[in-house]
């Protein structure tokens, strides 16, 4: 397994075995996404795997969760019959719980899962949540077709914590424009609140998740006219917690030039000894990936500024 997260190719003999054998498979199934190299030997098992799992079981010994992500992360197109199937499978049975991560790895291949959509659309009408959002995200993915998604985006955007919806949003870009009045309406009713809550000394109580996705999703679908909006809500958002900046900085990284007023925050955050969370929730990948989107944020800036 260790070798496997370094994607190197002397882990497959070991997950082949345990993949062939059942001998510690969830091991390995969990471990095999990452040798995508090696898709042409590992796919067929883990379809083999997927296509035994009893759905009825609410907790099989394999999960199908990790199948899926599995799969998804190989990226062969060959999956995609299985990753369907199991989607049934798991719907006719009711198990709402892995139904919708199935659906988020089918979207994973795009185009290339279109004989998948005449299931996948079926179940944009059903009553879970999340199960409806990740088959409406995966309708998106699978024939873009934005006039398909954004009348379903309109229902799924009352639950203004259904950041898979707001992510969703931002994704499909300006064509999503017909959302922006409900996510403008999200974000200020969370800025009210959580100006509420300092100055009630309940500050510990802001709700920044709602901020940095709402605002992320905004600047991704109307651009510079949202900028006066979105740099505070992301700033706002980042400082009351730094579990945000990963998110926050790459949509500050997207927005070039509009980021200025962010530079003294990214300046600050370089300089701190790590980024993105607690201690104990801390993630030297993350960290670096914090780093990187802050470095770009100042080279982009200044360059900018410099042939202003």
């Amino acid at each position: 397994m260790a070798l496997a997260e370094l994607g190197d190719e002397r882990a497959l003999p070991g997950l082949l075995t345990a993949l062939d054998t059942g001998i510690d498979a969830w091991r390995a199934v969990n471990a095999a996404g990452r040798l995508p190299q090696a898709a042409a030997e590992l796919t067929p098992r883990l379809i083999r795997l997927l296509a035994d799992i009893d759905h009825s079981r609410e907790w099989p010994d394999v999960s199908p969760t990790s199948l899926s992500s599995a799969l998804a992360a190989l990226g062969d197109p060959a999956a995609v019959p299985a990753l369907t199937d199991a989607i049934k499978a798991a719907v006719q049975r009711g198990q709402w719980r892995t139904a919708a991560p199935i659906l988020k790895s089918l979207a994973s291949f795009g185009p290339r899962a279109v004989t998948a959509l005449d299931t996948v659309r079926s179940l944009t009408e059903v009553e879970d949540q999340e199960t409806l959002t990740a088959a409406t995200g995966t309708v998106w993915e699978l024939e873009r077709r934005p006039e398909q998604v954004v009348p379903l985006l309109q229902h799924l955007l009352h639950d203004k914590r259904n950041f898979d919806a707001v992510n969703l949003a931002g994704r499909i870009g300006s064509p999503a424009a017909a959302v922006l009045p409900h996510l403008r309406q999200i974000l200020n009713d969370q800025l009210e609140q959580n100006a509420r809550n300092e100055q009630d000394g309940s500050a510990g109580l802001n709700d920044s998740w709602t901020l940095v996705h709402v605002a992320s999703a905004l600047w991704d679908i109307s651009g510079d006219d949202e900028a006066p909006a979105v740099v505070p809500a992301l700033l706002a958002a980042w400082k009351d917690n730094d579990s945000t900046a990963r998110h926050a900085v790459a949509c500050l990284n997207r927005m070039g030039p509009a980021a200025h007023p962010a530079l003294t925050q990214v300046q600050s955050a370089l300089a701190q000894p790590r980024r993105g969370g607690n201690p104990w929730g801390w993630n030297i990948a993350v960290d670096l990936e914090i780093q990187r989107a802050c470095r770009s944020i100042l080279t982009r800036t200044q360059a900018s500024r410099a042939t202003s």
